[in-house]
């Protein structure tokens, strides 16, 4: 058996030389060429522009002459503020809401609307939970005022101030921003996410009547 595996060795080991002397002549022209560079940096597309690059600190300066430049963008900020006898928004009876933003006057009546007490002024709009059976361009008077103001001395009701009306007209019915319902119970597999926007009016205070 060693003698035929010598033999067979043998016969085969001039085929081996052959394959070996061919791998090496196709991959030291290879080596060689990796080695040296391959033409100038003009010779070789350029990018965005500038020429191409040839090593690593190149690559980098290239990267640093394109960001420094390209043109700075002008970017504007633009602040939306109300301002006095600036429109703020149009409803949907085409009345031109007037800013209730900034200081709020002095209070002229407390009213009570919409399940809720809120100070009034003439002149002013003022937001409440739905009122229903009204529509935009309506006009309405609230007869449940608990207080008035008239120079600098209130005026309380018990619990509401006799002669006196808050006169109004509506603005736009509207839904609030949404409110995320979620309810929950451990270890009993229950959960529940529901959004919720609450109905609501935008009523403009035109004249408040006082005693």
């Amino acid at each position: 058996r060693e003698r035929a595996t010598r033999a067979a060795s043998a016969e085969h080991a001039p085929l081996m030389s052959a394959m070996m002397s061919c791998t090496f002549a196709s991959v030291a022209p290879a080596r060689a060429v990796a080695g040296q560079r391959s033409g100038s940096a003009a010779a070789r597309p350029a990018f965005f522009g500038k020429p191409a690059a040839v090593g690593v600190s190149d690559a980098l300066a290239s990267f640093s002459a394109l960001s420094l430049s390209t043109p700075a963008r002008k970017r504007g900020l633009s602040i939306c503020a109300a301002s006095e006898g600036a429109a703020t928004s149009i409803n949907q009876i085409g009345f031109t809401t007037p800013p209730s933003l900034g200081a709020a006057p002095t209070w002229d009546a407390i009213v009570e609307v919409g399940g809720s007490q809120q100070f009034v002024s003439e002149g002013r709009y003022y937001e409440c939970h739905s009122l229903k059976g009204v529509e935009p361009g309506t006009k309405i008077a609230f007869e449940r005022v608990l207080a008035t103001l008239k120079d600098d001395e209130p005026t309380f009701g018990m619990p509401y101030v006799k002669g006196a009306r808050v006169e109004a007209t509506v603005l736009e019915n509207f839904k609030d921003k949404k409110l995320i319902v979620f309810k929950y119970r451990r270890k009993k597999h229950y959960k529940r996410k529901n959004g919720h926007r609450q109905p609501m009016t935008r009523f403009l205070v035109t004249k408040v009547v006082k005693p």
